[in-house]
């Protein structure tokens, strides 16, 4: 009766039970379901289950009763060495695991054994024990010894799977860790079943039912390389498929003959295509031409080819027309039946494109300005006390400016000394009262040579969302040539003053002095004797205005020159 219950007896199964029933719960509720949380999580189900079966057979029940608790979950302990060994290979992604043909031999021959053990309808052969209650024996003429020694099989060829991987030198350290720490925990388990439940039913010795309770000691590793070295490290694989319809980049899956096995809805929208369709066909459908397509296989077998992923970029059309510039990386993925497919992640750079093209063509309109101004331009950062200059800075000056950037004191430097607290004040003021007006000064600036430079500078406040100065840009242009035309012009208009002095005065006294004694002789007429004196008058301012007309000719000759 169930006062006499030996308490240690079923305590050693049942809280193992329970306590791999905890650890259901919470890998079940934290963990993301992957296909190895997933058979990690049936393992853990069948054991749940054999110890369960050990805890009933231990409450001293009827005969009867075992009988049928035995026949009823007996299937724990037979599928426990196929999700052992699925698991381990599946975790340490061992190159069986690929074959679909190791999964159906591990459960078929597992499922076979256990329709076999059903369809014996002898009755079960059950020994009792004061502390271990019913125990289950081996029935003559049956498969249940056949199917003890195919776990037992089974158990070992996982213990096999860890050390071979264990001294895999691809594998990484930490899994290395992850492998020893689950061997540790699965070689006594194994060992003692395979002793105490093959071993000693084969020579007709009485089984210890102690193998469930010892298995916990795998699972219990399992927790340890779970919480120290992250056994299930699902951090690429967490709702990998909602992250592949959500993300923004474009998904597409080829197969091994590149035809279009999946579109995530990022690429089905760029396409213009619907992603329930049965059959997405080939790539070739998006090209302009079957040269551009070619090239674009080739492109994709060349970064297949190489280790290091590179981006590649293509030109293709969508369903409506529309031209798309895409970026693209390629990688291999396994497609089953020992066969490679494709992984293409692509994002659309069509704007990118058009807007870099926007950008080559300001830059190009800004350079050709700049050449034609013949001006500096400038941008001086408030931040970093940096002046970017444009490749005229150092063709007018003379200055270098390694990389186009040169401190801003180095353009204090430069300033003239009487020039500089001129210059500098209206410069602070301007930038203290955050003035949106241009700055503009102009001032003497030293060039490389030592020589001083007349310039107009000018220049633009920019200010951030906070209404706080960040930089300034500008021009400055070298005035020393306009004020070189400047000086000749002015030097050409005072001649030009002085030969208007001369014609209005010099040539005027002459010319009214031949006018009078012109007008004299045919009012009065021409003595020869007595007018002499005016002919030589007449000679005479003919000779004052030959002198004058002569110095005329040398100013406007000296302008012309």
């Amino acid at each position: 009766m169930l006062q006499d219950i030996n308490i240690f007896y079923v305590s050693i199964s049942l809280v193992p039970a329970l306590f791999n029933a905890a650890i259901f719960c919470y890998i079940f509720y934290v963990y993301p379901s992957t296909r190895e949380t997933n058979i990690f999580l049936l393992f853990l189900v069948s054991l749940i289950v054999w110890q369960i079966q050990d805890t009933l057979m231990r409450l001293n029940i009827d005969y009867e009763t075992a009988c049928h608790i035995s026949r009823s979950l007996d299937f724990g302990w037979m599928f426990i060495g196929a999700l052992i060994l699925h698991f381990l290979c599946y975790y340490t992604n061992h190159h069986v695991i690929k074959n679909r043909s190791f999964l159906i031999i591990i459960y078929g021959v597992s499922a076979l054994l256990y329709i076999c053990y059903l369809a014996n309808l002898d009755e079960v052969i059950l020994s009792y024990d004061k502390n271990w209650g019913y125990i289950t024996g081996i029935r003559p003429g049956s498969y249940d010894l056949l199917s003890r020694a195919w776990v037992a099989i089974l158990a070992l060829a996982s213990l096999g799977i860890l050390v071979v991987e264990y001294f895999n030198k691809r594998n990484s350290p930490i899994m290395r860790k992850q492998i020893l720490v689950l061997f540790l925990g699965a070689f006594l388990p194994v060992l003692q079943g395979a002793v105490t439940q093959l071993y000693f039913s084969a020579v007709g010795m009485t089984d210890i039912p102690v193998t469930s309770t010892t298995l916990t000691c795998f699972s219990f590793a399992s927790v340890i390389a779970l919480r120290k070295f992250k056994l299930f490290d699902v951090s690429s694989s967490i709702a990998s498929g909602k992250i592949v319809k959500q993300i923004e980049n474009g998904v597409m899956a080829l197969s091994p003959d590149d035809k279009i096995v999946y579109l995530n809805p990022s690429a089905c929208k760029l396409f213009g295509v619907d992603r329930h369709d049965g059959d997405l066909g080939t790539l070739k459908k998006f090209f302009e031409t079957e040269s551009a397509y070619k090239n674009f296989l080739k492109d994709l077998r060349f970064q297949l080819g190489k280790r290091k992923m590179e981006s590649c970029s293509a030109q293709l059309i969508s369903q409506d027309g529309k031209l798309l510039q895409i970026l693209f990386t390629a990688s291999v993925f396994d497609y089953g039946m020992g066969k490679k497919g494709t992984l293409v992640i692509f994002n659309d750079i069509t704007e990118l494109k058009e807007a870099n093209h926007v950008i080559q063509m300001v830059n190009k309109r800004y350079d050709f300005i700049t050449r034609a101004s013949e001006e500096a331009v400038w941008e001086w950062s408030f931040e970093d006390k940096t002046i970017y200059w444009n490749e005229n800075y150092e063709g007018l000056f003379g200055h270098k400016a390694p990389f186009g950037k040169s401190s801003y004191q180095h353009w204090i430097d430069q300033l003239h000394p009487e020039d500089k607290d001129r210059v500098l004040d209206k410069m602070n003021e301007h930038i203290s009262k955050k003035l949106e007006t241009r700055w503009e000064e102009k001032y003497r600036f030293r060039k490389s040579d030592g020589t001083y430079a007349n310039v107009f500078d000018k220049g633009f406040i920019i200010y951030d969302e906070h209404g706080e100065a960040v930089r300034m840009v500008g021009t400055m242009q070298d005035l020393s040539k306009i004020k070189v035309y400047i000086d000749k012009i002015e030097r050409q208009n005072q001649e030009f003053t002085e030969i208007t002095w001369m014609q209005s005065h010099e040539v005027r006294a002459p010319l009214s002095r031949l006018m009078g004694m012109v007008n004299y002789i045919k009012e009065y007429g021409y003595d020869e004797e007595a007018d002499k004196c005016f002919l030589n008058e007449i000679a005479a301012s003919c000779d004052e205005l030959d002198r004058v007309v002569h110095r005329i000719i040398d100013r406007v000759q000296k302008l012309r020159n």
